[in-house]
């Protein structure tokens, strides 16, 4: 809106200098360019100064709804974590995969010999084993390349250079130095991808796994507990 009423400020101005006295002919097409120019100027400022703003109050909107989201989903946790603890009560120890989602825990009641995985009870005579899997990637180092100019025989070309051409022989010769280009690669690094696998007794659902990723400590205290779980079944 604001570009649209610079543009018809300009178109006006350019009117009054056209058919003013004031100037000749090169002096109005030189007013009118200098106006234009200016105005181009603003136009792209405002212009700028506008899509800086849409952007700010998109990402404000983005944020807002992002907020919501995150609050509605951990009302809905605590909402399940309620009435889950109502039911079976305080677990003696739990394991979150991934948070804000309860279907992604572990939970063991050693007392009652029951643990619930993934959202599903079993009991602790039903896991007869536990271990895990990794599927590794190397990921190579990055390579850098330096290029240094050998300069050490430099003054000996330039002489070399004077003995044949003269002064300007001089100048050629002392700018004949050797670049060399030396590359030199950071260690690769292993990146690695666990995956815990939990044997049930259980025609159904024979193999529970559960994707950890690169987190090696996760997949250590599942596995663990899984373990002690199998030694008190």
């Amino acid at each position: 809106m604001k570009a649209k009423t610079l543009l018809s400020s300009f178109i006006l101005a350019a009117f009054l200098i056209l058919g003013g006295g004031s100037f000749d002919g090169a002096g109005k097409v030189l007013a009118v360019a200098a106006i234009g120019f200016v105005l181009l100027v603003v136009v792209g400022v405002v212009q700028g100064n506008q899509k800086e703003k849409e952007r700010r109050e998109q990402s404000e909107r983005e944020r807002l709804q992002r907020e919501q989201k995150l609050k509605a989903q951990a009302e809905e946790y605590d909402a399940q974590r309620r009435q889950f603890t109502d039911t079976h009560g305080q677990p003696d120890k739990s394991i979150v995969l991934r948070p804000l989602d309860f279907g992604s825990e572990i939970h063991v009641y050693e007392k009652a010999r029951k643990l619930f995985i993934m959202g599903r009870e079993y009991a602790f005579r039903d896991v007869i084993s536990c271990t895990y899997s990794d599927s590794p990637r190397v990921v190579k180092g990055k390579v850098t390349a330096i290029t240094q100019t050998k300069s050490g025989s430099m003054i000996g070309r330039s002489i070399v250079g004077n003995v044949v051409a003269g002064p300007a022989g001089a100048v050629i010769g002392g700018t004949t130095a050797k670049r060399q280009t030396e590359f030199t690669q950071g260690e690769d690094k292993t990146v690695h991808d666990y995956t815990v696998i939990i044997n049930m007794n259980s025609i159904a659902q024979p193999v529970i796994r559960i994707h950890t990723g690169q987190d090696g400590r996760l997949t250590n205290e599942i596995v663990g507990l899984m373990n002690v779980v199998i030694s008190r079944r």
